[in-house]
């Protein structure tokens, strides 16, 4: 049975290779990925610089549509790299470690509304009203040499790279469900885009 991390903050980073601004935070996330406990990192490798002189590897239109959603719900006038978001509620610079610190130890305290667990592929949770359950595939220790654009001649390590984002199902009440590989679930609100829990495994 695998080891279980439950009612932990999700904190994502919205990055890319080609931004130069970018590796402090990159650096940040890494951290956050050693502390297997209280907080899950998730970077999403947005799009957006791919035209401006190096394609990032993990780059997705998916994940920057993520992003837009996220500005779209706090009111924001742009996306912006590297911006964190906490608990799908709290947005800042993503290389702020004590506004990411402050938000991670607000978000943390809240109150448990639903939780998740998984084991072995599989899904288990509870929750009061509907929420979208998310699977991840998350990829750490992942180095690129960087040839071109802002970061060129730079050897960069990224973790907590999200490979794979599937929206499950939504759930409400109590749940099971497959997830297969991934290696994070969370569940989030559809509307306001808060997530109320998550859980990783190894």
């Amino acid at each position: 049975m695998s080891a279980l991390i439950l009612a932990a903050v999700v904190v994502e980073l919205f990055t890319s290779q080609g931004c130069s601004s970018c590796p402090p935070a990159d650096r940040l996330v890494s951290e956050l990925a050693k502390q297997h406990g209280q907080v899950i990192p998730l970077a999403f490798h947005v799009d957006y610089w791919d035209r401006l002189g190096w394609r990032d590897p993990f780059s997705s239109p998916q994940w920057t549509a993520r992003q837009v959603a996220y500005a779209h719900a706090m009111r924001l006038s742009s996306a912006y790299t590297p911006q964190m978001v906490v608990g799908g509620e709290l947005e800042m610079i993503g290389s702020d470690r004590s506004a990411v610190n402050e938000a991670i130890d607000r978000v943390s305290h809240e109150k448990a509304e639903a939780s998740v667990a998984i084991v072995n592929g599989i899904a288990r949770g509870t929750t009061a009203h509907p929420l979208d359950l998310f699977a991840v595939v998350v990829q750490n220790g992942a180095t690129t040499s960087i040839k071109a654009g802002e970061n060129r001649g730079r050897t960069i390590r990224n973790d907590a790279v999200v490979r794979e984002l599937k929206h499950i199902a939504r759930v409400n009440g109590t749940f099971t469900k497959n997830v297969g590989d991934a290696n994070v679930v969370f569940l989030q609100d559809p509307a306001t885009l808060r997530i109320f829990a998550a859980a990783s495994r190894p």
